[in-house]
């Protein structure tokens, strides 16, 4: 849209801040149009590098993390050529990621240059979109990046959680997350289609305490510890959600 022209001078005159900022407000002008009624809970940590790393439902959950908060994405490398999308996110400055085993290595080293330049990094390391019901696995391998220190600083690593509560002002019943959430094989437009006549989705983000690798061991139980905590999270949220129903 209109947007994307000043995004791209701030890019082409090297103004991260300025893109950022408006990276920022095309979120926030989203959310509207969706119907999709935000509140945040904790910020962003401070700290850098910092990675975070939350659950995944939706292309919503892009949207809400991005109106909150300056964080470069990480799209699988397929999306690069799609049409439209693929500059887009070029255009925000995210960072493609290929999984293809050959290609991990350049992958990560993307993303260390991009933590090294103090950008913070988003990660969804559930590694897909789940059905809402259930938080996913998460893959330790996304939490690699703490396995090395980028400069000379531990990487900090912020688990956040995404919470659908409630749908036209009621909490949202195990039926409803077909709705919301976009896996598997489901087409994105009609998807989004049934979404905008929903006509109202209220929605969570709560940033949890920044940690490291070095207070937990090993990758596995860092990922361990941020599934738990998004996880309490979530239950807490959700919780809260049916008790003002």
């Amino acid at each position: 849209g209109f947007w994307c022209l000043p995004v791209w001078v701030a890019r082409r005159l090297g103004k991260t801040v300025w893109r950022d900022r408006l990276v920022r407000l095309c979120y926030k002008g989203i959310l509207p149009i969706l119907g999709v009624h935000l509140k945040t809970t904790g910020r962003l940590d401070e700290g850098r590098p910092l990675l975070v790393v939350s659950n995944h439902l939706s292309y919503l959950d892009v949207c809400i993390l991005g109106s909150q908060a300056p964080v470069r994405f990480t799209p699988k490398s397929e999306i690069a050529s799609w049409p439209l999308i693929g500059g887009i996110c070029r255009l925000c400055g995210d960072v493609f990621v290929d999984r293809r085993p050959d290609k991990v290595r350049e992958s990560g080293d993307a993303l260390r240059a991009a933590l090294a330049r103090g950008e913070a990094v988003s990660l969804f390391p559930e590694a897909t979109t789940g059905n809402g019901r259930h938080l996913l696995p998460f893959k330790s391998g996304f939490f690699s990046l703490a396995e090395e220190p980028v400069g000379e600083r531990e990487l900090l690593v912020q688990p956040a959680a995404i919470a659908y509560t409630r749908i036209r002002r009621l909490p949202v019943d195990s039926t409803q997350w077909p709705l919301l959430a976009w896996y598997g094989d489901m087409p994105l437009v009609p998807h989004l289609w049934e979404l905008l006549k929903l006509g109202s989705v209220s929605a969570e983000l709560v940033f949890l305490p920044a940690t490291t690798l070095s207070e937990h061991g090993d990758r596995k139980h860092l990922a361990a510890h941020c599934r738990h905590a998004i996880a309490a999270a979530l239950a807490s949220v959700r919780e809260a959600a049916v008790g003002r129903k």
